[in-house]
């Protein structure tokens, strides 16, 4: 799936298994800030990190994350544009003409009744909400390391307005070969609480329980040039929707004033997934550099199927800079349940009404494209400077879904790292 336009940046979200190995080799403390910036005034998201590494003996050592997030901008709702619609009378099935549609309203659940959605007027524009946040979280990972063998548990928290999550993950490395080959089993699990309020479909707290599970080899294939191969299982159980996004039933009447009632969305209550990654790091002597290239392979219960490529190449300039452009492809098929809107009503026709469904841009078919350019700096025999920008770039590829659904953002990263 997609990692930008959802922006679930803490750890505790979506938690990734540690690395095996550590990030650098000296005690260091690091600081970086990064501005996801979506085109047309869409979502903004910027991030302070810090990060803290140290070594407490010869066989312990301990990484520490600190990350503040503050989101605003607007959104999609869910809800395609008015002059997309088919909406029908309950009963006689009869056409409503889309001119007779003023706007939308959201049917909330039965405590905080309806409230109108802004930016619905224009027939031919996509429904926006505003939304902001504010997001704290951090990590920690403590590494046992005795000979060939590293262990490193992890713990994180991370909390915003709208959603708590506590995570954990376990991490095994085993050395084998003279240190040639590297042998990795992880395991995580995150309990995530979705908090409702006034903009939800949901009056309650809902939970989710999230698993991984990871094995892996990283082997060094010559003397310039190390392969890695990993898969991963994932297990989603619980609330799985996003409690902000809207869709539309067909055979629903308009309310009072002429206004489409947007519901919320029903995703299954589980997501069962598959992933594969192949990388491959090649020392380039002749030029001073290294070409990473990578492939992902991604299934899921949903029904997506995903390919992810990747190609970065790092040139050194002179002893004090390491240059490195950067490409990713990202494409996936939808899910089997999306679609811009849906037939019958839960109310009034619920025999036609399918088992599940969202209207989530990000659900369907789609591809990413991002370019980047990195750039990090030597300053001294201590502190490192990093600099980065990446230009995103999303589009639907079924058709029906508005281009104007998908984001385009840029991405810009400043980073310092202090070693003692």
């Amino acid at each position: 799936m997609p990692s930008v336009p959802n922006r679930r940046l803490m750890v505790g979200m979506s938690l990734p298994l540690i690395a095996a190995t550590r990030a650098w080799a000296d005690d260091h403390i690091a600081f970086y800030h990064e501005t996801y910036a979506e085109d047309h005034d869409r979502m903004t998201v910027n991030t302070e990190t810090m990060q803290l590494q140290l070594t407490l003996s010869p066989t312990i050592d301990l990484t520490a994350h600190a990350v503040y997030d503050a989101i605003s901008g607007a959104t999609p709702t869910g809800a395609p544009a008015i002059n997309q619609l088919t909406m029908r009378k309950p009963i006689t099935h009869e056409p409503i003409p889309t001119s007779q549609i003023t706007g939308y309203t959201r049917l909330m659940d039965s405590l905080s009744g309806a409230s109108p959605v802004s930016g619905s007027t224009s027939h031919s524009a996509l429904p926006l909400t505003d939304s902001s946040d504010i997001r704290r979280g951090g990590d920690l990972a403590v590494g046992f390391t005795n000979g060939p063998h590293r262990l490193v548990p992890q713990i994180s928290y991370s909390a915003e307005n709208d959603y708590e999550s506590l995570a954990g993950s376990l991490t095994y490395s085993l050395e084998l070969n003279e240190k040639n080959t590297i042998l990795t089993a992880g395991w995580s699990h995150a309990y995530d609480q979705i908090v409702p309020n006034d903009f939800t479909y949901i009056d309650s707290r809902k939970t989710k329980n999230t698993d991984q599970f990871t094995l892996g080899v990283t082997q060094i294939a010559g003397p310039n040039t190390v392969v890695s191969v990993n898969g991963t299982l994932g297990f989603a159980r619980g609330y799985l929707n996003d409690p902000y996004k809207s869709v539309v039933f067909n055979d629903r009447p308009l309310d009072a004033n002429d206004h489409v009632v947007l519901l919320g969305e029903k995703r299954p209550s589980h997501r069962d997934s598959q992933s594969l990654l192949l990388s491959a790091t090649q020392a380039v002597t002749r030029y001073d550099a290294s070409i990473d290239a990578s492939y992902r392979f991604y299934h899921d219960s949903y029904g997506i199927i995903a390919n992810t490529f990747e190609v970065e190449w790092r040139q050194k300039l002179g002893r004090v800079a390491v240059v490195s452009p950067s490409l990713r492809y990202y494409r996936q098929t939808a899910a089997d349940f999306y679609a811009i809107q849906f037939p019958g009503d839960p109310d009034f026709d619920p025999e036609h009404v399918p088992s599940n469904y969202s209207s989530d841009y990000r659900l369907s078919s789609l591809e990413t494209i991002t370019a980047g350019l990195k750039a990090n700096f030597h300053l001294n025999a201590k502190c490192d400077l990093w600099l980065g920008y990446q230009r995103y770039w999303m589009r639907g590829l079924d058709g029906k879904t508005l281009q104007s659904a998908y984001p385009d953002a840029n991405i810009f990263t400043v980073g310092l790292n202090y070693a003692f």
